[in-house]
């Protein structure tokens, strides 16, 4: 493991492989709770506090991702965010967006819903398990507005090629919207190829529940939500006029939830103690066993082979996927189990013992399932 076990609440005796659902929170955690409490007890200069931890959390996350501070808005969650995307855009009858089928569900309902002003949606399914970005560019046409894309699959962990795929959109105008829920903080991400980002906090940046909208301002210049509130534009002359920020701002229509701002940042704190690069290494060897593990064992393993298109995720297909999640937490190894597979997540805090636990509990944990 890179970061000791007792840096983290409540993983004594535990393995824990669930951090594609939701990992343990830090101890320091609770110094920034201290922090927040001091804050909102401090009246004017205290809220004031509050928004420059904000910008403070922003300059991270823009050392994180090569992209510039303003270009972030802090929202509630990633699915807000999406939202937010999907409203700037100004669709007429006729266009259409694109998703790959095993994509994330708030992508494909934001988009489906937009059916009603003749917005196609256009679904990519995989070949076999795999998502191949030349096939997501041979559903577009001249009508496509949108490419919505995981970087790390949340079903199947497959990290997908954004470079080919970002220059090809980019050739024809096509806005590339990459949510980044499942590698952020866990295998480097270029953002700079995305037009916009979105990334749930509470995954593999080690934070509670809110998420992150980036805005490439440099990449797409024109960006107007629907939603306006009193922190995302300027008064204008009169009562009824305003001006958006001109920065991603314009997204976070009031307060953010300052509480979970300051939690994040301690959670960003602590990640930028660890090299991208080792970290990155850490999760790919730890998947890279046991994903061998897996398939030594016959399971039908729905993560590539090949280290660069893995992420932190492993995953197999199984009928009962909860049964097998509920039967592991019995025995204090924690996994996901939904939707036809068992998601097991590499993090820092998981080290090869982890791992080979969860190896020799399998078989009997598979033949405890189908019995």
């Amino acid at each position: 493991m890179l970061a000791p076990k007792s840096d983290f609440v409540g993983l004594e005796g535990i393995t824990h492989l669930a951090s594609g659902g939701q990992p343990p929170l830090l101890c320091t955690h609770q110094s920034a709770f201290d922090a927040f409490a001091a804050d909102k007890a401090a009246g004017m200069a205290g809220y004031e506090r509050h928004w420059q931890v904000g910008h403070e959390v922003k300059s991270r996350l823009a050392i994180l991702t090569g992209l510039e501070s303003g270009d972030f808005a802090l929202l509630g969650n990633a699915s807000e965010g999406i939202a937010r995307v999907v409203s700037g855009i100004d669709w007429q009858g006729g266009d259409n967006a694109v998703v790959p089928s095993l994509d994330y569900a708030s992508g494909r309902y934001a988009l489906a819903r937009l059916g009603h002003l003749g917005v196609d949606l256009r679904l990519v399914a995989p070949q076999g398990w795999f998502l191949d970005w030349q096939e997501i560019i041979a559903s577009c046409n001249e009508r496509t507005r949108l490419v919505y894309v995981s970087h790390v699959n949340a079903h199947t962990g497959q990290r997908l090629e954004l470079e080919p795929l970002s220059e090809a959109l980019r050739e024809r105008g096509i806005a590339l919207l990459v949510d980044a829920s499942h590698s952020l903080g866990a295998v480097p991400l270029n953002a700079d190829l995305c037009d916009f980002l979105v990334c749930s906090t509470y995954k593999f940046l080690l934070s509670p529940h809110s998420g992150i909208l980036a805005w490439n301002r440099k990449r797409w210049p024109s960006f107007e939500p629907l939603a306006v509130g009193w922190h995302a534009a300027a008064r204008g002359p009169s009562p009824d006029t305003y001006e958006l920020a001109s920065d991603a701002s314009r997204a976070e229509i009031g307060n953010s939830n300052h509480l979970t701002v300051y939690l994040l940042k301690a959670s960003l704190d602590y990640l930028a103690g660890f090299p991208a690069a080792a970290v990155e290494a850490h999760v790919l060897d730890l998947g890279h066993r046991l994903r061998t593990g897996l398939e030594q064992l016959g399971l039908d393993v729905l993560t590539p082979a090949e280290r660069d298109r893995r992420g932190p995720n492993v995953a197999f297909a199984h009928e009962y996927p909860r049964r097998i999640a509920d039967l592991a937490a019995q025995d204090n190894i924690l996994l996901w189990g939904e939707a036809g597979r068992v998601r097991a997540s590499m993090h820092l805090f998981v080290e090869a013992a982890d791992v080979d636990r969860f190896l020799e509990w399998l078989p009997g944990g598979l033949a405890q399932s189908n019995g």
